[in-house]
């Protein structure tokens, strides 16, 4: 995929309104060594797809920060069972990159091509700079193809999020409180209305392929 970005260097860029991963996404879940190492300890297993100890503790330690840089308190965080609930979220990025790839949803090499040249951290005067790619893939310690495997299963997710969050409608009770609401933020409250059901659908779906799905846990090592 390099060589064609080389041959389009100064290629102008192109706004992809439905692409907002940030690339600090695809760091956190990127992982060193083979899977398959018998060496590698791991925490869960949902079909072929595993999730390694150091996976966990990277995806842990990038959450803990985030929360911190939102001024929560340590012994907040501590309540808030957050080992939990990054390995759940773990797990259900696995499990909606499975139910993709039986929904033949992908991603093609012009899409993560595109992807990767209009995210403004590999940008130099608003272009994509292959140097600059190249250099913070290696500040991050990450080779080409693990960062574009990571970000493709990115893009893959959002891909299913939307397509899942299309199939949320509203009930005749939520669209008659809308109606109702007489003041002038309508738009804003039917926004908040389609989020959560949009939440909703999506968590029921991850739940009722899990119900299809091999998932062995392996709790005790991260406790």
């Amino acid at each position: 995929m390099l060589k064609i970005m080389q041959g389009n260097r100064f290629f102008t860029v192109f706004l992809l309104s439905v692409i907002t991963i940030m690339i600090t996404v695809a760091f956190v879940f990127w992982g060193i060594g083979p899977k398959d190492n018998p060496n590698i300890s791991i925490v869960a297993q949902i079909e072929r797809e595993k999730i390694t100890l150091d996976e966990f503790w990277r995806t842990y330690d990038n959450e803990y920060k985030r929360l911190k840089d939102q001024d929560r308190k340590p012994e907040d965080i501590e309540k808030m069972d957050l080992e939990d609930r990054v390995l759940g979220s773990m797990i259900d990025r696995a499990v909606l990159l499975i139910a993709a790839e039986r929904a033949d949803i992908t991603v093609t090499e012009k899409e993560l091509q595109e992807a990767i040249m209009n995210m403004p951290y590999f940008q130099r005067n608003g272009v994509f700079d292959q140097n600059v790619y190249m250099r913070a893939l290696k500040l991050n310690r990450l080779t080409t193809q693990a960062y574009e495997n990571s970000l493709q299963h990115d893009m893959i997710i959002t891909k299913m999020t939307r397509l899942i969050g299309e199939t949320a409608e509203l009930t005749p009770e939520e669209l008659k409180i809308i109606e109702s609401f007489k003041g002038g933020n309508k738009e804003q409250l039917t926004g908040i209305f389609r989020s959560n059901k949009t939440s909703q659908v999506l968590n029921a779906y991850i739940e009722g392929v899990k119900r299809r799905l091999s998932i062995k846990v392996n709790r005790d090592i991260i406790s």
